[in-house]
């Protein structure tokens, strides 16, 4: 985990409503879903160095609460349908970096969040505004939380 500094940047791409409790149990999550109908209609050109981000936004309140999840990217290429737009609140971060298999590795940064968070260490305060996953290649995703 460190500390960075975030600009300001607009994801594009589609998004749900969801929250924690519904994303836990395999029979209600929409997560898994919504990444296959991403992936079926929203072009990413990663050639030309475009990205693929999932920010997690609009927090009814905090973790326990509904969000929204728009899953795209900072460069479209193209769409099958109508996209979203979301801008990446600039601020300070905590960066939670995870390799491995997908979505094994997102789970396992997601773990290392929500650990560091309610552990009686926690130095740092969720400003729940942006949070958001960059995809860094097929076996590297980072998970960036916005702090107050």
């Amino acid at each position: 985990m460190e500390m960075v500094q975030v600009e300001s940047f607009i994801v594009q791409g589609l998004h749900i409503r969801t929250c924690n409790e519904l994303e836990m149990n395999p029979d209600t999550a929409k997560i898994p879903q919504h990444v296959q109908f991403v992936d079926s209609n929203v072009g990413i050109d990663y050639k030309s160095g475009a990205r693929a981000y999932s920010v997690y936004y609009n927090y009814e309140s905090d973790v326990t609460e509904d969000f929204d999840i728009l899953m795209g990217s900072n460069e479209v290429s193209s769409s099958e349908v109508a996209l979203t737009s979301v801008e990446i609140v600039a601020g300070q971060y905590l960066k939670f970096e995870s390799e491995g298999e997908f979505p094994e590795a997102v789970i396992n940064a997601w773990k290392s969040v929500w650990a560091y968070f309610s552990s009686s260490n926690c130095e740092h305060i969720r400003s729940y505004s942006t949070d958001f996953e960059h995809y860094e290649n097929a076996n590297k995703v980072s998970v960036y939380i916005a702090l107050k």
